[in-house]
């Protein structure tokens, strides 16, 4: 009987994991991993006053909040002896721009409900364990985990997988259509024609006892093979290293080009090669490659900066590509987290493509992400704040697109469809404080996560999307995806959507239509 991983395990890559903290700290994640951690640690400082004064004193004291901020003991240890950069004090280059190999991949940590283990890892181990998890994905039989208990480390964990009782039969994948998509949910979507499989930003979560037993995130297990996988960005929940484990190791992965890791942009191709990954290729904006019958190219990705406008560091960014994947006979771009910024506007990048060929779906965050920079604290971006000149402080960001946003990329790329993505989407992601809960979602957020239902500024109903096509009345339709559906394409007719036993929907929708 072949078997698989339980689908409530879940996977992650550490540096350390001496404490608490530092269990959430990927390896992959630029802003919450390790290489942020000084930063993350000397703002803290800033979030607990912040507490005390409350938002609109806070405000009205930004400027003297974060000068004291900067004259801290942990936080002046970051930062230069030179003149200030557009009101802040600068911080040392080598802070902003870490060496990579300081923090090397050390620990795999697993954990089911509150049950965890830490497994140390040597760098030659890595190849094994990775070919133990893809082995576990596809279906492991008797004799391929008689095979890789013979090796070393491979063995010891797979011993600890059984005694745990973390080992299950394994189960059929659902079948994908061709050509079509497979919205696993938040940012992870499966691209499939007759002859390839491309997988966009892995991001699996695991299961829990309070979900429902007809409604469960898909796992790798689920979604069958994959010939190649493209990296939008380097945060958490777009570049996740315990995902993409239990994909085989020669799987060709594209990500973006990083010249050098920084604060803002994690080193994709370094991190994948230090788990034994061989296929892994940094493509920059306008490159393009063939996986079986399908073309990936790598587009600009401008958004989700600290600011829309100059920061205190030039050559400091997130970096990352939005995808264009063209299959016979359908195709799709996938814009996460995008937007506009110093560099550039998606618009632009939406107009140079039409002028090739329209687009027949896109994937397009919606979340907007209205803020004021002195309040990145209360998010994963806290990070950001470093690069914040004075006068930004409390002028509200827009970091991505919102709902008229999408609809305008969709409408200048020709699209027909427009599905609203990039932002959770179901319980076990609006646990770890990703997007909007409907009715019924079982458990509770994480600490510090928001308790709302909605914030429109920054976690609104996809149903959103649909709203503003209502009004707009023209332009490409929504069409709602929810996490574990499936889009046949049909060409010129209306595309199927498609559901699967285990992972049907159950919970509607909260919105009443034409509701603002």
């Amino acid at each position: 009987m072949p078997l698989s991983l339980h689908r409530g395990v879940s996977l992650a890559v550490l540096a350390s994991a001496r404490t608490e903290a530092e269990h959430h700290e990927d390896l992959g994640c630029s802003i919450q991993g390790p290489t942020s951690r000084p930063v993350r640690r000397a703002q803290l400082a800033l979030k607990q006053q912040l507490a005390k004064l409350g938002p609109e004193r806070a405000l009205r004291e930004a400027r003297a909040l974060v000068r004291w901020l900067e004259d801290t003991p942990r936080y002046a240890a970051l930062c230069t002896g030179g003149r200030r950069r557009l009101g802040r004090r600068p911080v040392r280059h080598e802070v902003l721009f870490p060496d990579a190999t300081r923090h090397t991949p050390r620990v795999l940590h697993l954990r089911k409900e509150e049950q965890g283990l830490d497994f140390p890892v040597k760098a030659r181990e890595w190849p094994a364990l990775a070919e133990l998890f893809a082995t576990l994905a596809r279906g492991a039989t008797p004799a391929e985990l008689r095979a890789l208990s013979a090796l070393p480390a491979a063995g010891e964990l797979l011993a600890d997988l059984s005694d745990a009782g973390w080992l299950v039969r394994h189960e059929a994948p659902v079948e994908v259509p061709t050509p079509g998509a497979l919205f696993v949910g938040h940012n992870t979507v499966l691209v499939a024609s007759a002859k390839a499989r491309v997988l966009v930003d892995p991001y699996f979560r695991p299961a829990h006892p309070l979900d429902r037993a007809d409604y469960q995130p898909m796992q790798p297990r689920d979604i069958g093979r994959v010939d190649a996988v493209v990296i939008t960005h380097s945060h958490g929940d777009h570049f996740h290293l315990g995902s993409l484990l239990q994909l085989p190791r020669d799987t060709r992965i594209f990500v973006p080009s990083v010249a050098r890791e920084s604060l803002f942009s994690t080193d994709c191709a370094l991190r994948l090669a230090q788990l034994g990954y061989t296929r892994v290729e940094p493509l920059r904006w306008g490159e393009e490659r063939q996986v079986g019958d399908i073309t990936v190219r790598a587009l600009p990705f401008h958004g989700e900066q600290p600011t829309d406008g100059e920061g205190l560091y030039p050559g400091l960014f997130n970096e990352g590509n939005t995808w264009l994947v063209r299959a016979p006979g359908f195709s799709a771009a996938f814009f996460a987290d995008a937007g506009h910024d110093v560099r550039g506007d998606m618009e632009d990048v939406c107009r140079a493509l039409r002028e090739e060929a329209p687009v027949d779906v896109l994937f397009c965050g919606v979340r907007g992400f209205r803020l004021e920079p002195l309040f990145f604290g209360y998010t994963t971006l806290d990070a950001y704040l470093v690069d914040v000149p004075v006068d930004a402080l409390t002028r509200p960001q827009r970091l991505m697109a919102g709902p008229e946003e999408a609809l305008r990329y969709g409408e200048l790329l020709g699209a027909r469809y427009v599905v609203p993505c990039a932002d959770g989407g179901a319980p076990w992601y609006w646990r770890e404080g990703m997007g909007p809960r409907y009715p019924g979602y079982p458990g509770e957020p994480v600490s510090g996560a928001s308790t709302r239902d909605e914030n429109p500024d920054a976690d609104p109903y996809p149903e959103r999307l649909e709203e503003v096509r209502r009004r707009e009345r023209h332009g490409p339709r929504a069409l709602l995806l929810r996490p574990g559906e499936a889009l046949a394409w049909r060409g010129r007719k209306s595309p199927e959507r498609l559901q699967y036993p285990g992972f049907q929907w159950p919970f509607g929708a909260p919105l009443e239509p034409g509701r603002d």
